[in-house]
This record gives C-alpha cells, sequence and structure tokens, in this order.
C-alpha cells in the first residue's frame, strides 16, 4: 500500500529522529555551558567609578631624600646613636659623657633619621595616607613590541588616590587610540592602609578590532580572593593584583622598605587572573634607561619566575629621580613560551601630577579631586 514505510525504512527513521534528538541535547548542553562560563567570567557588578584628579604640573627629576642609613629594608629600626664625646669645633669645651647622652641630636642627624619626604601618616583614627604615597600622577609611554611582527601605539598608567581610596590604570593599545587595533587595560581599585595597597577589585578588559571584547574581573575580600572563573582562593596579608603591584613596590623603594642595590630578591604574593601566586621578582643593577627624555637612570627589577603558570610576566625600572615610578615596563603574554610577544613601554614625556591638597588640621596629606581625569578608552 502507497505510504507505507518498510521495516527497514522504520528503522532508519527512529533512527535518524534518535540521532536528531542526541545532537539537539547536546547542543542545549553546550548552550548551558556556555551561558555558564559567561555568567562566571562576566562580572556582577559594573567597574567602580573612575576617580577624579587634574594633572596640572609636570614632575622634574630630582635625587630622592635618602631612607635612614642602617634602616634600608627595615621598618621601625632604632636611629642610630651618636658618639658620646663629640670633638670641640667652636672653642668650647666638649661634652660630658652624661650631656652627650641627653643631647637631642643635630638638625642634620634629626633630619637623617626621620626625612620629612618619608615620614608615614600619624594620624589617629580613620588612616589618611601621608606625603610618603605620591601624589595622583599620569604618565604617558610611547609603545614598542611584537605580535605576530612589530607593533607600534601609545600606553598610559594613572595613579589616583582620594584619601585612602585609590586606584591604578594602566592602559595600552595598538594603533590610534580612536579605533586602536588591540587594546587592553589593567584597573586596581581599593585602599592606602599604613602596610600599602589593599586591592578590592581588578578588572582586565581587551578588546579592539582585532581584540575581540574579554572582560575578566578579581574581586578581594577578607583573606581570599575570587577568581574570574569563579573559584575563590585563599590570599595571604599584602598581596597585590597586575596593576597596584607597579605602585606598592614604588612606595616600597621610595619610604627604604625594599633596599635599592642590584641582586637582592622581592617576594611578593600576586593575585592574577588565572592563578595565586609568592612571585618573585630579582633587582638586577641601576642602568641608564634611554627615553625621549634622555636617559633616564633606573633601578631594572626582572621577574625570577621559572613557571608563571600561563599568566603574564612584567619586568620594570623605577627611576629614583622621579619618586621610584617606572620609567620603562615590558610584558610578556606568556615569556617561558613564547619570549617574542610582548610589549615594551617607554616614558616620553615628564610625568604630570596634581597639586597637593590644603592639609587638614591634623597635618595629613590627602589627595585632590578636581576635573575628570581623560582616558583613551
Amino acid at each position: 500500500m502507497a505510504g507505507r514505510l518498510s521495516p527497514r525504512a522504520r528503522r532508519g527513521a527512529l533512527g535518524l529522529g534518535a540521532l536528531t534528538l542526541a545532537v539537539l541535547a547536546a547542543h542545549l548542553l553546550l548552550l548551558r555551558g556556555a551561558q555558564g562560563l559567561h555568567d562566571r567570567w562576566m562580572p556582577e557588578t559594573p567597574e567602580p567609578d573612575r576617580l577624579e584628579a587634574a594633572f596640572v604640573r609636570e614632575l622634574q627629576q630630582a635625587p630622592p631624600p635618602p631612607p635612614p642609613q642602617g634602616t634600608q629594608g627595615k621598618v621601625g629600626t632604632p636611629p642610630p646613636k651618636l658618639s658620646p664625646t663629640p670633638a670641640s669645633t667652636d672653642g668650647l669645651a666638649p661634652l660630658s659623657r652624661d650631656e652627650a647622652a641627653s643631647a637631642p641630636p643635630p638638625p642634620e642627624v634629626r633630619a637623617l633619621v626621620a626625612p620629612s619626604a618619608l615620614a608615614v601618616s600619624d594620624a589617629v583614627g580613620e588612616f589618611i595616607p601621608g606625603v610618603e604615597w605620591p601624589l595622583s600622577t599620569e604618565l604617558d609611554y610611547q609603545l614598542t613590541g611584537d605580535f605576530r611582527g612589530p607593533v607600534y601605539g601609545d600606553a598610559r598608567v594613572q595613579w589616583l588616590r582620594s584619601g585612602a581610596h585609590y586606584q591604578v590604570h594602566l592602559e595600552a593599545w595598538v594603533g590610534p587610540s580612536i579605533a586602536p587595533l588591540m587594546s587592553r587595560r589593567l584597573s586596581s581599585d581599593g585602599e592606602i592602609t599604613p602596610e600599602g595597597l589593599a586591592p578590592r577589585r581588578f578588572d582586565e578588559v581587551t578588546g579592539g578590532l582585532a581584540g575581540g571584547n574579554r572582560h575578566a574581573t578579581l574581586l578581594f575580600d577578607v583573606g581570599g580572593v575570587r577568581m574570574a572563573d569563579g573559584r575563590r582562593e585563599p590570599v595571604a596579608d599584602g598581596t597585590q593584583d597586575a596593576a597596584s603591584q607597579f605602585v606598592q613596590l614604588t612606595w616600597m623603594f621610595l619610604t627604604g622598605r625594599q633596599v635599592a642595590q642590584g641582586d637582592q630578591l622581592i617576594q611578593q604574593p600576586l593575585a592574577l587572573p588565572r592563578n595565586v601566586h609568592l612571585w618573585r621578582y630579582k633587582v638586577r643593577d641601576l642602568e641608564d634607561v634611554a627615553t625621549p627624555l634622555g636617559p633616564i637612570p633606573a633601578w631594572h627589577i626582572d621577574s625570577d619566575m621559572d613557571d608563571p603558570r600561563g599568566d603574564m610576566q612584567a619586568e620594570f625600572w623605577l627611576a629614583p629621580s622621579l619618586q621610584f615610578m617606572p620609567v620603562r615596563v615590558r610584558i610578556w603574554q606568556d615569556r617561558p613560551r613564547d619570549p617574542r610577544t610582548h610589549i615594551d613601554l617607554v616614558l616620553k614625556r615628564p610625568p604630570r601630577q596634581a597639586m597637593a591638597a590644603a592639609a587638614p588640621a591634623s597635618g595629613a596629606a590627602s589627595g585632590p579631586t578636581a576635573a575628570p581625569a581623560s582616558s583613551p578608552l
């Protein structure tokens, strides 16, 4: 009879139907998995508003105030003892041993023990950062590198602070800033504490015509961090992110908490988008960095990690004459496997800083607020 299928045809139709259902089920599972991955990678809350600052003066090179002798890398070391019987130089009789022991140190020794530029804020109650923290600063860099061939562009770093609230934004783009071929932004938002920076949130945004649109977020809480893939990992006190680490190290060198001399090892806990590390840096040497401003002496600090587990690696040069700010930064996507792919940032004009705000009654300095800072993205 017409329209009736043979047993073999019916079996074939049933098999085709089962295969179709299996394919549909697989697609639904893939879509559900993709949605779950999307929800875990995308930030749950919008990024914090960018702090405001008006950069109105150029930072000129100047010798940094020396940290207290004998206290480099040691916080809270007592001042050096004075000679109990100083020699007379003005025709007067020298002090007795008891008089010398009780006499206050001369002005030049007092300045050496506690230079004003390194004095830590002694505010009572809520912590207010003092002059040991740089004012809001903007640094512009020229970008070169290699990504399947030579690349050229620009980069900008902004250190922004308002009271104890800080932000760090590192933005780099290949090609024109209006329509970059590729761009990447690293942003850190958190608090300034007596022990340094305490990140609360980190965002890594990749975009541009060839860069796609990817966004990874880390959220810090007490003793831990939620990674970009949703995992929560424990972290040690003092852990930094990929952006805040540069300012943290600047502060450590500026205040003498870190020794500024060659062959020194720096261990810094880092929370990066993929992993939490106890990162190692090695202070190499004081080198002249060639810049459009001329050669600038800077301490070369290089990554000393054999296995970064796929995370980006950086080396940088901190200039003592510019408040230990980075005059050069080199970043690799995966240095052990692909040492050729990198970007190299070199300072192209003097850093610009905000003016210091009027000091409150306690005498502690706080960050300025003014017109919004411009952003290339």
